[in-house]
């Protein structure tokens, strides 16, 4: 399957439809990493931006469903003061919560990390999915001087 991208340069925002498999979430955080790059965000920004990105696109690949054909609707903005990274997928859910960390698991950290690194998440599922988690640049975590 091809993979779908979206950019128009006087948008913030890109949007990517991918296979519906284990290779979506590498594939969406390198067109991620350069285009925040590019935007000038501090690495440290990146960072946790790769974190919660890889984490929501893992999570919908492994406990949701394909959007029609076979793909996963993955989406950033980089705007005035924040980030916001966004994941769809086909799937249906009632509750949606992070889990404890505990000294012995060994899976079901990942919303509780981007509940730890983000400002704000919510879940829609209108039509699908749809997770959307905001990164705030503040603290220090602002835009480098171009």
């Amino acid at each position: 399957m091809s993979r779908f991208w979206t950019h128009v340069d006087d948008d913030p925002c890109t949007t990517v439809h991918l296979p519906f498999d284990v290779t979506a979430p590498r594939a969406a955080r390198q067109q991620m990493v350069d285009e925040l790059t590019a935007a000038g965000v501090r690495e440290t920004v990146i960072t946790d931006a790769q974190l919660v990105l890889t984490e929501l696109v893992a999570n919908a690949i492994e406990h949701g469903r394909p959007s029609r054909p076979d793909t996963i609707e993955i989406g950033w903005c980089v705007l005035a003061d924040h980030i916001r990274i966004s994941v769809c997928d086909g799937g249906d859910v009632r509750e949606l919560r992070p889990l404890e960390f505990t000294d012995s698991s060994i899976r079901g950290r990942g919303l509780a990390m981007v509940d730890i690194l983000c400002d704000r998440w919510t879940v829609d599922t209108a039509a699908g999915t749809r997770i959307t988690a905001e990164l705030d640049f503040s603290l220090g975590r602002d835009l480098e001087d171009a």
